[in-house]
Order: C-alpha cells, then structure tokens, then sequence
C-alpha cells in the first residue's frame, strides 16, 4: 500500500483495529504513516488511551461501531447496548435528541470521525442531526462514567467460539 503512496495513485493509507502497541509498531516500520484508524469507539468501551494516542500522532480515529452495535449485537453476541442506558438517556433528555445523536455527538466533540449505520431513512436523517448543538464538559464526564471496556463487536465468539481480540 505504501507503493501505491509512492506512485502517486492514492493519498493515503489507514489501519483499522490497530491497539497502541500495534499503531506504534507500525508507526516504527512504516515509510508511510497511516492517516487514519478505525476501531470501535462508543460509551461502553471508550478506548481513551488509544484515541489520544493516535490524535497524539496526527492518525485521525473512525469509529466504525459508534452506537455500540445497537439492536443486532445483543441479539448475536449476547451484548448490551449504550443506548439503554439511563444516563445517556437522561442526558439525551436535557438536550430533547435521541440517545443515538447524544453518542454521535459525544464522538464528534472528542475528534473522532463517526459512522453510524442504519437503512432507516428516519435515522439517517436524524443521524446528521446533531450539529444545532454541543454537550457541556459535565455531560462528556457524565458520559465518561458509563465506559464499561465493553467491546460489542465480537464476530468471532459466539459462532465459532473464538475471540479474535485476544
């Protein structure tokens, strides 16, 4: 890929669910430093050591699981959802927007590149639908508080029993 650079047939290249000893690794060995890292990032599983690392480095982070997986992960990976939680709710409230803009927002406001997914024109639309406002610094602590170090996104565990973050 860093050839591809070189040639001059792409601007640059990324890591996706690289941890901080891995982007380090790569930052050491690379002649190209990748310009962005898509891991998941939402309020259960935070990955707050990370996202300064990379920002640290000038690698811009793309939360590829911005909700927390929602409905599908619970059903498939035995998981939970960040929004149920009855502090994004409340928070939610205050600001009278949906639990899933208050978490877009709260990514957006920590420098992080949000990509939520859905095939609901209704969500869709309400997905962009979260620049009219900004959360105060007691509501990104609050939200701080709920981080579980809970991945959601787990493919591998429950249909074929491994775990593919080991």
């Amino acid at each position: 890929m860093e050839d591809l650079v070189s040639m001059g047939l792409v601007r640059s290249i990324g890591i996706s669910n690289y941890d901080i000893f891995l982007t380090r690794d790569c930052l050491a060995y690379s002649k190209v430093k990748p310009a962005v890292n898509q891991i998941e990032t939402h309020p259960y599983f935070q990955r707050e050591d990370l996202v300064k690392f990379c920002q640290k480095h000038k690698i811009s982070v793309t939360a590829h699981t911005p909700l927390g997986g929602a409905a599908a992960n619970v059903e498939w990976f035995d998981s939970v959802s960040c929004l149920d939680d009855p502090v994004l709710k409340g928070v939610a409230e205050k600001y009278k927007k949906t639990v899933a803009q208050i978490v877009l927002r709260w990514g957006i406001q920590r420098n992080t590149v949000v990509i939520p997914k859905s095939s609901l024109l209704k969500r869709l639309q309400e997905n962009f639908d979260v620049f009219d406002f900004e959360l105060t610094k007691g509501d990104m602590e609050l939200i701080k508080g709920v981080d579980r170090k809970h991945r959601t996104n787990q493919p591998g565990s429950k249909l074929w029993g491994i775990d593919l973050y080991a």
